[in-house]
């Protein structure tokens, strides 16, 4: 397969499950500086599609913009997070954008009338809770967090979509409570080290 946003956008359009999970692994396997140069164009692409197209793709979609997201900000785990410690031309500001447009996409899928969707949702946005607490990001985390309450709230009920709801906010608000608790102990002794050492 080609790795371009045309060739990604036709194997996630064809509702083919091992074209779709080729695409998803092969882009998952790129660099994330390669994978942020297909950001914008494959994002673009992939919203196209999840609006319309059926339930299956829409799930592709979300599993795919999950693998796609370049996660650049890892890259300052364990040093000053300034945009020399990024790829390339990269920049924090970058990765913050990457953030805020994945953030309303899988905000969209957890929205869906589709349990698949809504599951797909979950666990992406729990990937960039791991992320974000990673990277010690506590005012990201619990403005997502507070985004996700509300959507609960405004959607209080019994039904499925509900306990989706809840299960993507549980999801972020224990890495909100706890941000910073996924860096390895030794680095956390290091960091906090450094910090009293100024």
């Amino acid at each position: 397969m080609e790795q371009t946003p045309e060739a990604f956008a036709a194997a996630l359009s064809s509702g083919d499950t091992a074209r779709v999970n080729q695409a998803i692994d092969e882009v998952k396997e790129l660099d994330p500086a390669d994978r942020a140069a297909l950001f914008e164009d494959c994002l673009d692409r992939c919203q196209d599609l999840f609006e319309n197209g059926d339930g299956y793709q829409r799930q592709s979609v979300v599993r795919f913009e999950a693998a796609l997201y370049p996660r650049l900000e890892l890259q300052t785990v364990g040093m000053e997070a300034t945009d020399e410690a990024l790829p390339g031309e990269w920049t924090l500001e970058d990765a913050a954008w990457q953030r805020m447009r994945l953030f309303g996409c899988y905000s969209m899928a957890l929205m869906d009338d589709d349990g698949r969707v809504r599951q797909a949702g979950i666990k992406a946005l729990e990937q960039l809770a791991v992320t974000l607490d990673m990277i010690e990001a506590e005012d990201d985390l619990q403005i997502i967090a507070d985004e996700l309450a509300r959507y609960a709230e405004h959607h209080e009920g019994t039904s499925s979509k509900q306990k989706h709801f809840d299960q993507a906010y549980e999801n972020v608000a224990v890495h909100a409570e706890r941000s910073g608790s996924l860096v390895p102990e030794g680095l956390r002794e290091a960091l906090d080290q450094d910090e009293s050492s100024d």
